[in-house]
């Protein structure tokens, strides 16, 4: 589902871009929602509906963090995926360049 690679993809940003260095230090980033999600130890953003997240990964509060996290982890090693990157918008209009001609 492209919801849930997104959410991963997103979480996962600064790991890939080397501002943590393992799945701990992102477990405590506080410029991430990824904590939040994970239920762990950290409040939710205002503007983050953890809820509504992680409704796609369970029934239960409890079942969904640990499937998220279990999500997220077996996503470390797919590196930056090009589906996921460049916004929709931009590869809707053919790319980053605009042809006027």
């Amino acid at each position: 589902m492209y919801f849930r690679e997104l959410i991963r993809y997103i979480h996962l940003n600064p790991l890939r871009a080397k501002i943590v260095s393992d799945i701990k230090e992102l477990n405590k980033y506080q410029y991430s929602g990824h904590p939040a999600l994970a239920g762990i130890g950290r409040k939710k953003h205002d503007l983050q509906d953890t809820e509504y997240v992680l409704s796609y990964f369970g029934k239960n509060v409890s079942e969904s963090r640990k499937a998220y996290l279990s999500y997220v982890k077996k996503g470390i090693d797919q590196g930056t995926r090009p589906e996921l990157t460049g916004g929709g918008l931009v590869r809707s209009l053919g790319g980053w360049f605009l042809r006027y001609f």
